[in-house]
């Protein structure tokens, strides 16, 4: 993660946009595997509580095997992602008391949770997870705020396909940005 030169400037900027901007609402990160970029969005936001969305035990089942029937990721690739605990995330944080761990899968795991939001990022990787998350979070992107979609360019093609549905779906163009990071995020704002 740290050496994503790319990923971790254009982050930056975005705080800093965020900042001289007063955005308000918290931030957020789905798919936070072990807190490798969550730890950033911890430390560069300590007055916002930080939601952190993971099953902290691998992907859902069934979507993995959708996924892995389409050919969009590995047996070993989902297996990788199993090795994590919120325990390891944790110790990562630098403002624990603005952490808010939500563990399941989600949406199920929102708990009826309805924030605006600041900074949120989607690395789920499979297709059904990144549409949950942009149903849930954009409506809840507070205007001049940014939502990082991970792996939007790169072999896990159902995140390409997810932004498509979801502009589709819902008769929009999202204003976006695709980067040239080592997977390929994309910046959505409002």
């Amino acid at each position: 993660m740290e050496s994503d030169y790319v990923r971790m400037k254009c982050f930056e900027l975005a705080v800093k946009e965020i900042r001289k901007k007063k955005v308000q609402g918290d931030v957020a990160e789905v798919g936070v595997f072990r807190g490798e970029f969550a730890q950033y969005i911890n430390y560069a936001f300590p007055d916002r509580t930080c939601y952190l969305f993971d099953t902290f035990d691998g992907f859902d089942a069934n979507e993995a095997l959708r996924e892995l029937k389409k050919g969009n990721c590995t047996d070993a690739f989902v297996e990788a992602y199993k090795q994590t605990n919120v325990s390891t995330v944790l110790e990562r944080m630098s403002h624990l008391d603005k952490i808010v761990m939500k563990q399941g899968f989600f949406p199920a795991s929102l708990d009826g949770l309805d924030s605006t939001f600041a900074f949120v990022s989607l690395d789920v990787d499979f297709e059904d997870s990144i549409y949950a998350g942009l149903e849930y979070f954009y409506p809840r992107l507070a205007k001049g705020g940014y939502l990082f979609v991970h792996d939007y360019n790169s072999d896990l093609s159902g995140v390409e396909k997810a932004v498509d549905r979801y502009e589709e779906a819902n008769h929009i163009s999202l204003c976006k940005m695709p980067f040239c990071d080592a997977n390929g995020t994309l910046v959505v704002t409002k």
